[in-house]
């Protein structure tokens, strides 16, 4: 490993520790104080949408700007918006709606950053690595990043319990902050582009990019297609994760700490699957073969997890979702980096954020909704998630443009 990918590398590692510990603290916070699925799902939303309205532009300033810069830049901003969060919750200042209010706040914040900060670092990765040890590379950082999370959401119930929201918040800005400490030391000589004087001018060229970087995606047999596909996935597990605290004080009547345990699970899960697929040396059908293959391996865990009263079953019904999920993941990651040049990558990569991004809020609505109609049937809702992802699958297999896409990689 270079001393670059190092930096990176571990900057990361302790961003995703704290990231983890904001995301137990806002979810059961909300979850004891508000009792409501449906508010869950729209403070998740409100960090999922920009990713939707910033993420074309995002792309084409992580194809002009200096990624690390990026990067750097992103993280300091969550970083002391979570900082400010936490200090009015150990202030205990304002009423329990105010909190709310800075929650969802600080979610936008977040989801802002997240919009310019995940194309800048999909796109600076290949530019640090060669294209042979790109697979190796990327398996490398998302099972490290899966690592980070198995141990802060297998500590961050219990910690919860112990020292409450305030604490597990400070933690995950002091994460931000040592990440951009980190990565200010990497060393990539960047090329700027030559820049239009007149705001005019500039956003001509900004929508000439942004242009480009559609037709180069619709361009490209299959890529689309195989996109939409891979963004779907997150809109029938959003219900899964949103309703996943319910499902483990009601189907499983267990602890919160459970709730870390099967995070922590999923993350195992995903960790073996990037490995795993990080070793096979798939082209063309077999690529294809273990991509729809990890998609029937997903329906049949949710499966499991919805007919499940038992945590001890629910743990490995989970990890085999993390599996089936890390396994498709590296094969889609790798496959569309693979086809961008590096003078396009950023806009190719923010436009699956986008389309993730776009699926993904629709996907917490409706599983809210549902958890308010069905008063949480965690069992008919996980259910339904299994047999629409089996239905896509099929369905997309049969998409001529897509198996093209996967063999001539």
């Amino acid at each position: 490993m270079n001393k670059n990918i190092l930096l990176l590398w571990q900057g990361q590692l302790v961003s995703q520790l704290g990231m983890q510990a904001y995301t137990i603290a806002m979810m059961f916070w909300l979850m004891e104080n508000t009792n409501s699925s449906i508010l869950m799902s729209l403070v998740l939303t409100l960090s999922i949408l920009p990713n939707v309205l910033f993420g074309p532009i995002a792309g084409v300033i992580a194809d002009r700007l200096s990624r690390k810069k990026i990067i750097i830049v992103t993280d300091l901003i969550r970083g002391f918006a979570v900082f400010i969060l936490s200090l009015m919750i150990f202030s205990k200042y304002g009423s329990q709606s105010l909190v709310v209010v800075l929650f969802a706040s600080v979610s936008v914040i977040n989801g802002i950053s997240r919009a310019f900060f995940q194309p800048a670092i999909d796109a600076f990765i290949p530019d640090l690595v060669s294209t042979r040890n790109l697979p190796k590379t990327v398996a490398f950082f998302q099972s490290s990043t899966q690592f980070a999370t198995i141990i802060g959401q297998a500590l961050g119930g219990l910690l919860y319990r112990v020292f409450g929201a305030p604490l597990l918040l400070l933690l995950d800005s002091i994460s931000y902050f040592l990440s951009a400490f980190s990565e200010s030391f990497i060393k990539h000589d960047f090329i700027k582009r030559k820049s239009e004087n007149s705001v005019k001018d500039k956003y001509k060229q900004h929508k000439a990019d942004l242009l480009e970087g559609l037709n180069f995606v619709k361009g490209c047999k299959g890529m689309l297609q195989t996109m939409i596909f891979a963004s779907s996935i997150n809109f029938f597990i959003a219900p899964i994760m949103l309703l996943l605290p319910f499902y483990v004080s009601e189907q499983l009547s267990a602890e919160a700490q459970w709730y870390g345990f099967l995070l922590a699970a999923m993350a195992f899960g995903s960790i073996l699957g990037y490995w795993f697929s990080a070793t096979l040396n798939v082209k063309g059908s077999r690529r294809t073969l273990v991509m729809f293959t990890s998609m029937f391996l997903l329906a049949c865990s949710l499966m499991m997890l919805s007919q499940s009263v038992s945590p001890v079953f629910s743990l490995i019904g989970i990890l085999v979702t993390g599996l089936s999920l890390g396994t498709f993941n590296l094969q889609a990651t790798t496959l569309f980096q693979k086809h961008s040049p590096t003078e396009m990558r950023g806009r190719v990569m923010s436009l699956l954020m986008t389309v993730s991004s776009g699926l993904l809020p629709i996907g917490l609505l409706i599983g809210g909704g549902l958890g308010a109609l069905t008063n949480n049937d965690t069992q008919l809702i996980f259910g339904l998630s299994s047999l629409s992802i089996v239905i896509l699958t099929i369905f997309t297999s049969l998409n001529s443009n897509v198996r093209s896409f996967t063999f001539n990689s």
